[in-house]
């Protein structure tokens, strides 16, 4: 099923040591048509000392063969051309994006990078971001954090509050706009979440829970990037908004408080449901 994935073949001399000081790659995915996202962001992680960044263009779910996307997904059901009915139906720009993910982590692991900077072309430094906050984080990775959430929404308190250090156990998110990740995450991710059948953050949380004793995802607190709605989403379009939005939170809502019951029934120390 990997072969239906497009393959990227992005320009990297493997220079990667940044102005702030940090030898880290950074890849940033953007549709070639928002050069005004591709602006704000050079001219906002330059500001961090992030001065090398690849642009990795994003692929457009609505330009991909039906067969092509039919390969990749679990059931015809699971996407949807016109408003979905759930929070985790994909839409042609969800694809999109779920595969330009894919297709940076097979990029990865082709140019044998240990670890990696994702972004989203929306992904916004927070006043907290410095060098020696990421310099920081980077050396407390535990040895077994192959993914590490720069920046996301904690859906329902489902993550433990960070002891002693500024990352915590996470298992239910919202948002890939920044994250770490090395190439052993990569290929863990990439054998367990294809076929697709939902947002990849829900499909990466989903994971999370399964794989929770052998696959841990961590996240930053506070965080390092927010996402920047002002330049209005690609992702979520008019034409693909919720046919029936009661229906989407309910079943929503059972998901997630299934989750936080097995996760508290193995006494794992959560944070408060409104701790969001």
């Amino acid at each position: 099923m990997l072969r239906h994935v497009p393959v990227m073949d992005l320009p990297f001399d493997g220079d990667c040591a940044q102005a702030n000081g940090i030898d880290l790659p950074v890849i940033a995915i953007n549709l070639a048509l928002r050069t005004d996202k591709w602006r704000t962001l050079t001219q906002r992680l330059s500001a961090v000392g992030l001065t090398k960044l690849i642009r990795a263009p994003a692929i457009e779910g609505a330009r991909l063969p039906a067969s092509q996307v039919d390969a990749l997904l679990r059931s015809p059901a699971d996407a949807t051309h016109s408003g979905p009915c759930s929070h985790l139906t994909l839409t042609p720009p969800a694809i999109g994006c779920f595969l330009s993910h894919l297709a940076i982590w097979r990029w990865m692991l082709g140019t044998g990078l240990p670890r990696l900077l994702v972004l989203e072309d929306d992904a916004m430094p927070v006043a907290q971001l410095s060098a020696s906050r990421l310099h920081r984080i980077l050396a407390e990775m535990p040895d077994e954090a192959g993914l590490v959430l720069l920046g996301c929404r904690v859906m329902a308190g489902l993550a433990e509050r960070p002891q002693d250090t500024e990352l915590a156990r996470i298992y239910y998110f919202n948002g890939t706009h920044a994250y770490l990740i090395t190439s052993t995450a990569c290929t863990t991710l990439l054998q367990h979440l294809l076929p697709l059948h939902a947002h990849l953050d829900h499909q990466i949380s989903k994971l999370l829970m399964e794989q929770r004793h052998d696959f841990p995802a961590y996240y930053a607190a506070p965080p390092l990037f927010d996402a920047d709605w002002s330049f209005g989403s690609d992702l979520y379009t008019p034409e693909h908004t919720l046919s029936d939005g009661d229906a989407a939170d309910r079943e929503l809502d059972e998901i997630i408080a299934t989750s936080r019951r097995t996760l508290l029934a193995e006494g794992r120390p959560l944070l408060s449901e409104l701790n969001r």
